[in-house]
């Protein structure tokens, strides 16, 4: 073209016609091209054969990927990036939906969002002119639970719609919106999900829930690891949100029970936890109406509000985002079985709740009848292209509000108190207390260093403490990660009717026992700001004979694990000792120095944090060599989320272990292959008989049956150890005999109805997910490493009285490892009926035969939160 140009200027009479009509033809050319790109734009039914919803079908997750990149291909309004790989390996995929204008500015609109969620400096001008500018950045996941798999495949419907539509309503939403949307926040669970489905389709197990976890590790739990951050997705996922792109939506979308509403939206019921600023709450609720009058409109009943899901807790993907400055919203549309419908009776309806409660949380009942995946799929559209319209059309509102929390959050942290936490270099555990900073700095929020001492409320700290300021947009989620919880029961009131919806208290510093101190007056300190914090190397000190690391460290532990796996020499210390001024508790690690190479012990205590002291004398204490164990996890085929979690936080200490089924245990012969075994938190019931028949195929039912008790018996009775966590403890009290009672009344779930039978001598201790303390014997080997006083989660957890501590003869005998003080043992949530607990027993030991039976009457590792408390698992372990 550029070469024709002097031709036709020189020429400009004779070819005018001529250029006239060409360059007519160029633009229709390009006006068509357009028009047929929109027009070829693929629909989800033609790409995947069926209509997302349709009964019966489901998308795999290479299906819904497919899709992605096929509408990127096609629509410039589309664009596909990959996050990373998940916990299996799969692509986390992300789209970016906006106007095609808006994509070659997309860098620009992030960090307008990026310096509207940290206005500090800014300008009332700048602030203005940011507004004007910038677009509203909304973020929607869906199906982090697998089977709520609707989510998923609506987003590919979404997703089709604005990409492909020119409706006045749609050109808005793309002007003024950049759309992120993450089509499964559990990519592992999708396939998992789908491949059982089409297994078991058209058979009696259709629909029937899976065998094992639909996240490897967590399962359900994927959904409470918003603030560790432990799992792949997570890591991922928090990143965008609170590292890149700053949403000022956060929309998580899900599925409940299949008898309750049709679909829940917020607001949230009571209790709204204090953090949370009511401005913001005040617009979510303005957001869900709009959706709510949507859905009204388009003639979808059963939508209920302030109800079944409550405003208290962190750990979800709809709940952090509110301690950020978000519009964190939750939906739980009703489920169906997985793709295949189901038919409810009117009867069969519950709605939360009673009395007139139910007209005010659920104004338009839905009457009953077929349910369907593809009406799922609908009330989600609906609810997704009404936060996508209101948000357009008050796009400049929302900006404008997005910053002032923020601005508010920051002047609540200099004109109240708490105006800092503090976490002294001095710890018990150092490289936990690092892991801890590491968590707020991967949340987004700000860590400093003092470079000088300093004072603070009257107390003198050293240069080089770790200082969080509450001066900072995440204020709020600070300060809700660090202090200690105080759960509002109504007085009065039947407290099995106002459980949380999750947990009463998660405060990081109790659960990873971590020293954290809050500061609650204004101070001056020459600060710095922090880069990323991470554990360092390893560090030697002295030129003794021996290498010590001290027991307090869980780090430790790794260290051990490597050493055996070397087959290095190593000991541990039967007692305290002290040498070269320093004094080191019972159970840390000892290593003379003559074995072990300076590179060796600089490769094995490789990123560990360790500070190891090097020593002339470890008297008076005797050395027990480290001995190599076999370790086994009970897996049982019901998807047990506590065996996930141990799984995973035994992976990250390095130990090796084999997962155990119920034909490998009923087989027998246990000691010859194993010298430990764990079962993880499962109830008796379960252990016992597992999945029923006709649930799952065969090879899935029963549990362990008296083939497995008789076979475990016989592993303790030969020299085995055996390590029962929370719940499984009343199944060893119970077939094996020991002198001991649970006097803690089961477990209830909201609404009172208990999840086993209740025994008739037992109590009722109101501990729903509550930190307590309990004093610790730590001169046995089973807490080594522990202080005499410990934190514990505590959800409705056994409680232990010892019967007979030291029966004649050979029956077992049992030594208190851990018991409730003589005072009210609450550190954060709530307790009721705690005079109950007083001097009885969290945890145990019992000689049984040649071996042992360890009982840890609480969640040890309590969603990979309660580092305090890994030694009650890892000890009996270790130290043999």
């Amino acid at each position: 073209m550029k070469n024709i140009f002097p031709v036709l200027k020189k020429n400009r009479f004779f070819f005018r016609p001529l250029v006239s009509g060409f360059f007519a033809f160029v633009l229709i050319i390009l006006i068509l091209s357009r028009t047929f790109a929109f027009a070829e734009i693929t629909p989800p039914d033609k790409y995947l054969g069926f209509r997302p919803g349709d009964d019966f079908k489901l998308a795999s997750w290479s299906k819904i990927t497919g899709y992605f990149q096929l509408l990127a291909q096609s629509s410039p309004r589309v664009r596909v990036v990959e996050l990373g790989k998940t916990t299996l390996g799969r692509p986390l995929i992300m789209a970016i939906i906006t106007a095609e204008e808006n994509m070659p500015d997309l860098e620009k609109f992030r960090k307008i969002h990026a310096r509207l969620h940290d206005p500090r400096g800014l300008s009332p001008e700048e602030k203005a002119r940011l507004i004007k500018e910038g677009k509203a950045i909304v973020y929607i996941s869906c199906s982090i639970h697998s089977t709520e798999i609707a989510a998923s495949q609506m987003s590919m419907e979404l997703a089709y719609r604005l990409a492909s539509e020119n409706s006045p309503e749609i050109k808005k939403i793309l002007s003024e919106v950049i759309l992120l949307l993450i089509p499964s926040a559990n990519p592992d669970g999708i396939d998992l999900v789908t491949d059982w489905y089409y297994r078991t389709l058209g058979t009696p197990y259709e629909g029937s829930s899976m065998p094992w976890l639909y996240h490897y590790y967590t399962g359900h739990d994927n959904n409470r690891d918003w603030f560790m951050l432990t799992q792949k997705e997570t890591q991922l996922m928090a990143k965008v949100l609170y590292q890149e792109w700053y949403p000022l939506v956060v929309y998580d979308v899900h599925q409940m029970g299949s008898t309750g509403p049709r679909l829940f939206l917020p607001p949230y019921q009571d209790p709204i936890n204090p953090n949370l600023d009511p401005l913001l709450l005040r617009e979510l609720y303005q957001l869900t109406g709009e959706a709510v009058i949507s859905l009204t409109r388009e003639g979808k009943t059963g939508v209920s509000t302030s109800t079944i899901f409550d405003g208290w807790y962190n750990t979800a993907n709809r709940a952090a985002p509110l301690r950020h400055n978000a519009l964190g919203i939750l939906s739980e549309a009703a489920s169906v079985n997985i793709a295949s419908p189901i038919f409810i009776r009117p009867s069969e309806i519950r709605i939360s709740g009673g009395g007139n409660e139910i007209l005010s949380t659920n104004l338009e009942p839905w009457p009953g009848g077929w349910w369907r995946l593809r009406d799922i799929v609908e009330y989600e559209l609906i609810v997704a292209m009404s936060f996508l319209r209101t948000v357009s059309e008050k796009k400049e509102r929302f900006m404008e509000n997005f910053c002032l929390f923020a601005e508010r959050q920051i002047n609540r942290g200099l004109t109240e108190p708490p105006y800092a936490y503090l976490i002294p270099e001095d710890q018990k555990d150092l490289p936990t207390a690092l892991k801890l900073l590491e968590i707020i700095q991967k949340n987004g929020a700000e860590v400093h260093q003092a470079t000088r001492a300093f004072k603070a409320d009257g107390l003198e700290y050293p240069a080089g403490t770790y200082v969080i300021l509450l001066a900072q947009p995440y204020r709020a989620f600070v300060k809700d990660l660090l202090e200690s919880k105080s759960y509002p029961l109504p007085p009065g009131r039947d407290p099995a009717q106002y459980l949380p919806y999750d947990e009463a208290s998660w405060t990081l510093p109790l659960q990873m026992g971590v020293r954290v101190i809050e500061v609650t007056s204004k101070f001056e300190a020459s600060l710095k700001l922090l880069p990323p914090v991470s554990v360092p190397d390893s560090q030697v000190y002295g030129s003794g004979k021996y290498l010590v690391v001290d027991s307090g460290t869980n780090n430790s532990v790794i260290l051990a694990n490597r050493l055996l796996k070397k087959s290095l020499p190593a000991a541990y210390a039967d007692r305290e000792f002290s040498a070269g001024g320093k004094t080191f508790r019972a159970g840390s690690l000892v290593i003379e120095r003559s074995r072990i190479s300076p590179a060796q012990l600089t490769s094995l205590a490789k990123g560990l944090g360790l500070r190891i002291e090097s020593v002339n004398s470890v008297s008076p204490a005797t050395l027990r060599p480290l001995k190599p164990y076999r370790l086994g996890i009970y897996q049982p085929w019901t998807a047990s989320m506590d065996e996930g979690w141990t799984r995973w936080v035994l992976e990250q200490f390095e130990f090796n272990f084999q997962v155990l089924h119920n034909a490998e245990i009923r087989a027998g012969q246990l000691e010859k292959n194993f010298t430990h075994i764990i079962l993880p938190s499962i109830s008796s019931r379960i252990i016992l008989e597992g999945r029923r028949k006709g649930e799952v195929p065969p090879e899935y039912a029963g549990g362990l049956g008296t083939e497995g008790v008789s076979a475990l018996i016989s592993f303790v009775q030969n020299g085995g150890q055996l390590i029962a966590v929370e719940n499984s403890g009343d199944f060893l009290i119970e077939y094996f005999g020991l002198p001991l009672r649970n006097i803690i009344e089961p477990r209830r779930t909201r609404g009172g109805e208990s999840e086993q039978a209740s025994a008739p001598d037992r109590v009722r201790v109101y501990s729903p997910g509550s930190i307590l303390k309990v004093l610790v014997d730590n001169a046995k080997p089973e807490a080594f490493g522990l202080e005499k006083e410990a934190a514990i989660f505590s959800y409705f957890s056994p409680v232990f009285e010892i019967l007979k501590a030291e029966a004649p003869g050979p029956g077992p005998k049992v030594h208190n490892l851990a018991w409730y003080p003589p005072y009210d043992p609450l550190l954060s949530g709530i307790l009721l009926n705690g005079d109950k607990l007083k001097h009885k027993s969290a945890a145990v030991v019992c000689d049984v035969g040649k071996g042992r039976v360890v009982l840890l009457g609480f969640n040890v590792l309590h969603r990979a939160q309660a580092h305090g408390s890994f030694k009650f698992l890892f000890n009996p372990i270790i130290y043999r």
